[in-house]
Parts: C-alpha cells; sequence; structure tokens
C-alpha cells in the first residue's frame, strides 16, 4: 500500500511538472504591425495544436510556432492574445479533452485622439491657431505626436513630443489638420484623426441702412439676399464688394448670406425703420405702485414712448427701451381703467409708422382706511 501511494504521488508530481511546462514563449508586449513569433513549449497528447489568435493576423504557422503581426487598433481596454489549443495526457495514458494555454498580450498601441480647437476661423484672419489631441484612452498613451497639416495646396507633416500643435494661419484657403501618435519603442504610428477647418465668410458694412449701403466681404461664396423681397435689392460690384438698395420707403430686415461648400454665414441688416418685438411686464398698475415695462429688441434704435391718457399714470423713462409707469392722486375706490403703452421707433431713418403695444389694467382695489 505505501508503495503504491508513493508511485501515485510521484505520477502526480510528473505531470504536474509537465502541465508547469506547457506554456507559449514569445513577446508579451510588441510593437503593432510587426511580426513576431511565439513557441508552444508542450506536447499535445493526440498529436493535434492549433492557434487561435485575438486582433492579430496570422502571418505563418509551422508545428508548434506561429507568426503574428498584432493589430494597432483595439476595442475598450485591449484584449490580445495568442492561445495554443492541445490535449493533456492523463495518469493513465489516454488522452484528456481538448485546453488550451493563453498567453496575454498587451500591444504597445497608441489610443486614437479628439483634435480639440477651432473648427471654423473668420475670413481674413492671419495668426496662431492652437489644437490639442485629447487622447480617448489614456490606458494607452502616446509619447510622440504626428501632426499633419493640409494648407494653400501643401501637406506637410510635423513630430512633437507634447500633444498640442501651433497652426499659423497665413492664408484663407480649405485647410485640414490631422494627428497620430506612437510609443517610444515603436515605430509606428497609430490611427490617424482629421479635422476640417473652415474660414468662414467676413462682412464689413452697416447694421442698418435707409436708402444704400456698400458691403465688402473676405472670402465669399455663393452671395444671395434672404428675406429680400419687395425690400431690397443685391447688386454685385466687383472686388468682393455688394451694394444693397433699400427699395422704395419699405422696412423690413434682410439677411445678406455667403454659401461656401454647403455652410452658410449670414449677417442681418435693418433696413428703414422697424418696431417688432413685445412689451414685458406686470398687466395690472396698482394705485400707488410703480412698475417697469421692456421692449424685447436686441438693436441701437430709439424709441418714442407714449400711453393712453390718464393724469394718475406718470410715465419716466429709463433707457431707449425701458419705462417706468407709477401713479399720483387719487381715484375713487374700486375704480378700473385699461391703458395702453406704445413703443414707436425712431431712427436715422425717421420714425416708424407702426408701434408695439401693451394693454394693462390701471386699478384701485385698496380700502384707504387700511393705509
Amino acid at each position: 500500500m505505501k508503495i503504491k501511494l508513493v508511485i501515485t504521488a510521484m505520477l502526480f508530481i510528473l505531470f504536474s511538472t509537465l502541465r508547469a511546462q506547457d506554456v507559449i514563449l514569445g513577446e508579451k508586449n510588441p510593437c503593432p504591425e510587426e511580426t513576431y513569433e511565439y513557441i508552444f513549449n508542450g506536447i499535445s497528447c493526440d498529436g493535434n495544436l492549433t492557434w487561435s489568435v485575438n486582433h492579430g493576423t496570422v502571418i505563418e504557422t509551422t508545428s508548434n510556432r506561429i507568426k503574428i503581426s498584432w493589430n494597432k487598433d483595439f476595442v475598450g481596454n485591449g484584449s490580445w492574445h495568442v492561445r495554443a489549443h492541445f490535449s493533456r495526457q492523463k495518469s493513465d495514458g489516454s488522452c484528456d479533452v481538448s485546453s488550451y494555454h493563453e498567453l496575454p498580450i498587451k500591444v504597445n498601441a497608441v489610443s486614437a485622439f479628439n483634435i480639440i480647437g477651432d473648427r471654423e476661423i473668420p475670413g481674413g484672419f492671419r495668426g496662431t491657431k492652437t489644437y490639442t489631441a485629447q487622447i480617448k484612452n489614456t490606458l494607452f498613451p502616446a509619447t510622440s505626436y504626428l501632426w499633419t497639416v493640409y494648407s494653400g495646396g501643401t501637406t506637410t507633416n510635423y513630430t512633437t513630443t507634447i500633444p498640442s500643435f501651433n497652426l499659423n494661419i497665413t492664408d484663407d484657403g480649405p485647410k485640414w489638420i490631422s494627428v497620430q501618435g506612437k510609443n517610444s519603442t515603436c515605430s509606428s504610428w497609430g490611427q490617424s484623426i482629421k479635422a476640417d477647418i473652415f474660414t468662414t465668410t467676413t462682412f464689413t458694412g452697416p447694421d442698418n441702412l435707409c436708402d444704400e449701403a456698400t458691403y465688402t466681404l473676405i472670402n465669399p461664396g455663393t452671395i444671395t439676399l434672404e428675406d429680400a423681397s419687395g425690400i431690397a435689392i443685391l447688386t454685385a460690384l466687383g472686388n468682393n464688394q455688394w451694394k444693397v438698395t433699400r427699395t422704395g420707403q419699405t422696412n423690413g430686415n434682410v439677411v445678406l448670406r455667403s454659401i461656401i461648400d454647403g455652410k452658410s454665414y449670414d449677417k442681418e441688416i435693418k433696413i428703414g425703420t422697424i418696431t417688432t418685438g413685445t412689451i414685458s411686464g406686470q398687466a395690472s398698475l396698482q394705485l400707488g405702485e410703480s412698475r417697469t415695462f421692456t421692449l424685447n429688441l436686441l438693436d441701437n434704435t430709439d424709441y418714442q414712448w407714449s400711453i393712453s391718457y390718464n393724469p394718475n399714470v406718470i410715465l419716466t423713462k429709463n433707457s431707449a427701451t425701458s419705462i417706468t409707469l407709477s401713479t399720483t392722486g387719487s381715484v375713487p375706490m374700486g375704480w378700473s381703467e385699461n391703458i395702453i403703452i406704445r413703443a414707436k421707433a425712431v431712427s436715422s431713418c425717421g420714425t416708424a409708422t407702426n408701434d408695439v403695444t401693451k394693454t394693462i389694467k390701471f386699478v384701485n382695489e385698496r380700502d384707504p382706511r387700511l393705509d
């Protein structure tokens, strides 16, 4: 019995030793897109040895060897590995079911990036714009960066050791910039990320006009005058200049538009004298109160304010678009009257024929004995 136990223990140690020797030999931290050889240091009981590879390309297999080119692109946190599939010999000498040994691989790949920086540059701008490669996966950082710039009809490469790049803008032509990263131990660059840079149209000319005005455009595309029917007409003068002419005494807002590669750049122009918008403020005014009312407009026009007649209401103009109404004197208890507030535009083109109105109720609901 003692001899049998000793033999069993020796066989256990022997097979444990054989299992421990079943390893895959090869580089665990390879560079992407380079070929590496891996060797399975073991024997398959049934003579069948197969390989499987995750995120790599098999270049060649011979017996217990395999050559792999590892992919530079990866999913999530990376899951490269190589497996040798084989069968072990059991203690009774028969072959066990198929098993495998896996060698985890971490390729010296580099994460892709987002490019942070201005994608639109005003026409006529000359100077420097900074672009930064923002890493997507911090587990796979780069130690150097390859920036490729297309500008002025020429493509130029720049290598940096920091993730930022200063692009010198010298013209209004089409541009794009791309970036790749790599690990210092490897020769291949990672995924290339590209950002198109658009030059916008810059408009020079007045926001308002009474009769006509000339506009100079830097980097113009296809030029049109929108919402202008019966209000104004557009005339091309050449040398990147266009004239907008008012039609008669009509008023309105028009849009001078430049379209470049399907993108629109607009300048809004106010023709004549226009009153639009609404007057904000509470809809009632109590005797003894003061309330402020505001015309919701964003322009530089002044406004004439008035209220329908009531001797007990005083109008104070705070600014072009704001007034305060306060009360004076006395009116009978329970008395009420509708008062209309009016705001009429006044500009260099004259006074508007239309106005903005708001109706409020002037009331006395208080019992003077309680004051």
